[in-house]
């Protein structure tokens, strides 16, 4: 099939004599291109080469995307190509293929660049592949562009979103455009939506008027989070961007991602007077990190603690969560969330309230804001106590104040609430950025009451886990101790708001002694499942656990499988894998305990690995492996 191509092309340079080859090379390459024919390593007529990992970037040019259509394939089996949508082998993948098997209909960048990935083993070699190369114009427009000014004064330029894409970012002139003169150092944060990721930004086109404007990358969620203070792989260059990128080291993409725990990234934007240049487009994605938000800290509405009497909180959340609830349309939070907790209270006779909020350490600064009274994470409205004042030390509510909103010129103090007996509120405590100490005493005051209803049960671990090979997700939960406990609904939700019930356990009523429940939802849904406990008593009262969150993967190792098990000591890890690459493998208790943490070099085929479990006590264990863009899981019971 490929002899035939290079015939039919042959006799389309020699009448047209414009058309041009390229060919995969070695490591990691790009070019530019609109027009003509890439090939495999091995050109229009030889094979490509064993052990490959050769990685090729082509970008358009002008404003043009590539497109791709790729007309012949043929591959042996376990040699694997792969197609992203960017400028990289991380972005987002649109294809992948082995064997003869070929593609279906024309691929076309979206942001300008598609990348081929191709590796081979070391046994045999094929024909390969031969793609010709077109371009269309780009979409005109990014989804989000860089403010010129701050809302309500701060220098927060628009309310932080949460999104993993991928996403194109250009400065304010668009992607065609030069950028404005005199933005005064204007803020723009994008956070993750995706529970165990981090937010990853790559530059295709970045050219900014020397010396006078800049663009800072800032590794977290507000405006004092640190600058990337080292380069990007690819450019020798602070993330105080500045320039033309044509005097870097290095050559666009270059790409920056999110170490931070909450896995967000800040831009900071200035520019002068003086002059002005075309500017950035860059594309914002979500790449699995170590770090990253873990979807059950209580930094999401969803996640809302009860309260009912003043607490000691012995540190803050890691970052807004995965849920961008803080802009609300309202004037207050204007910069939304940064470092989150999320609390409720029900009131239980009628009065007034009042609530203080003292940081550990003098200097930090909290904002707060109660939405109610009885409204959901779904419809919270506009809150009816907010402050986002910039001075730091204690803040709260007092009989004192005249004020129910402030801005960033407030003296963090708001009015008295008048509440009634039956009601609920949803209070958020937010953190502009982290100090020293960390944490702060949430007390209340005033002569309302809070209902301080105690669930029957004392509810020391919930878990939700992924099974791959399975496709289930396992939720385990231990009780303490239980008193009258009639019996569990376990609830499961795809938004974190609309839930509804999949199964129900019976409790064990009362009893001092630990009770382990374990049940399977058989049937989850692909992408993020919001995972809940609504326990009722005898009576009929009933109170919710906190929510898990479980990212159910569309793709996985063919056969993750483990034999023997049940095992007594020693197992075998089988699985097949369709790439050549490093991964990471842990064992882990049910405790979650890592109990083996190892490299393994995995080959493209069949692959085995002995685990030896003899000095380990009976029970269950998760085996997981860590690949480059996800997190594989199975099951072991040792007897």
């Amino acid at each position: 099939m490929k002899k035939i191509l290079q015939i039919t092309l042959a006799f389309f340079i020699v009448n047209q004599s414009i058309a041009q080859t390229y060919t995969q090379g070695a490591g990691t390459t790009s070019f530019n291109a609109c027009s003509g024919t890439f090939y495999d390593s091995g050109g229009s007529g030889s094979n490509y080469g064993d052990n490959e990992n050769n990685i090729t970037t082509i970008c358009g040019v002008a404003g043009q995307c590539v497109s791709i259509d790729i007309t012949a394939l043929d591959l042996r089996n376990n040699d694997v190509l792969t197609l992203h949508n960017g400028p990289s082998n991380l972005s987002p993948q649109i294809g992948g293929w082995t064997g003869t098997s070929g593609p279906q209909g024309v691929f076309t960048a979206t942001s300008g660049c598609l990348t081929f990935w191709f590796s081979s083993n070391a046994s045999q070699n094929r024909a390969g592949w031969a793609a010709a190369i077109s371009c269309v114009p780009c979409p005109v427009g990014a989804d989000y562009t860089m403010p010129t000014v701050g809302i309500q004064g701060e220098y927060v330029g628009s309310c932080l979103v949460a999104n993993c894409g991928p996403s194109t970012f250009a400065d304010n002139g668009d992607t065609y455009g030069n950028y404005s003169d005199g933005i005064n150092n204007i803020y723009r944060t994008f956070c993750p939506s995706v529970a165990g990721n981090c937010m990853q930004v790559t530059f295709n086109e970045f050219n900014m008027f020397n010396n006078f404007d800049y663009l800072q990358v800032k590794n977290g969620p507000t405006q004092n989070s640190p600058v990337f203070t080292t380069p990007p792989s690819s450019a020798t260059a602070y993330a105080g961007i500045t320039g033309l990128h044509s005097n870097l080291t290095g050559s666009v993409p270059f790409s920056y991602t999110s170490t931070d725990a909450s896995g967000c990234l800040t831009f900071r934007n200035n520019t002068s007077g003086v002059s002005n240049a075309a500017g950035w487009s860059a594309v914002l994605s979500c790449v699995p990190c170590a770090g990253g938000p873990n979807g059950t800290d209580n930094n999401d509405c969803v996640t809302q603690t009860p309260l009912c009497s003043g607490a000691a909180v012995p540190g803050n959340s890691t970052g807004p969560g995965i849920v961008a609830e803080g802009c609300t349309g309202s004037t207050c939070p204007a910069g939304g969330e940064n470092h989150s907790s999320w609390y409720n209270i029900t009131i239980a006779s009628s009065g007034t309230f009042n609530a203080t909020i003292t940081p550990d350490v003098a200097t930090d600064d909290y904002d707060f804001a109660i939405y109610g009274p009885n409204v959901t994470c779904n419809a919270l409205g506009s809150p009816i106590r907010c402050t986002d004042a910039g001075a730091t030390g204690t803040t709260g509510l007092t009989s004192t104040a005249g004020d129910n909103i402030e801005s960033v010129t407030g003296d963090k103090f708001l009015q008295t609430m008048n509440v009634a007996a039956t009601q609920t509120y949803i209070i958020v405590v937010d953190e502009w950025s982290p100090g020293a100490g960390g944490g702060y005493s949430l007390t209340f005051g005033g002569t309302a009451t809070l209902d301080c209803t105690v669930l029957p049960i004392q509810l020391s671990e919930f878990t939700a886990d992924f099974i791959p090979n399975e496709n289930v997700v396992d939720l385990f939960w231990r009780t303490e101790s239980e008193r009258d406990n009639d019996h569990f609904d376990i609830e499961r939700s795809t938004d974190g708001v609309n839930f509804e019930v999949i199964n129900t356990l019976k409790g064990a009523g009362t009893t001092t002694y630990e009770t382990q429940y374990i049940t399977i939802d058989e049937s989850p849904i692909t992408g993020m499942n919001y995972y809940r406990l609504n326990q009722f008593d005898t009576d009929g009262n009933s109170k919710y656990s906190e929510v898990r969150t479980v990212n159910v993967l569309d793709d996985q190792y063919d056969m993750l499988s483990l034999f023997p098990n049940p095992t007594s000591g020693l197992t075998e890890l089988i699985f097949n894998s369709y790439i050549k690459e490093q991964v990471i493998l842990n064992v882990i208790g049910f405790d979650g305990r890592v109990i083996i943490n190892t490299p393994l070099d995995v080959k493209p085929g069949g692959n085995r690995v002995d685990l030896d479990l003899s000095d380990y006590p009976k029970g269950v264990y998760f085996v997981t492996i860590q690949s480059r863009d996800k997190v594989y899981k199975t099951k072991l019971i040792k007897n």
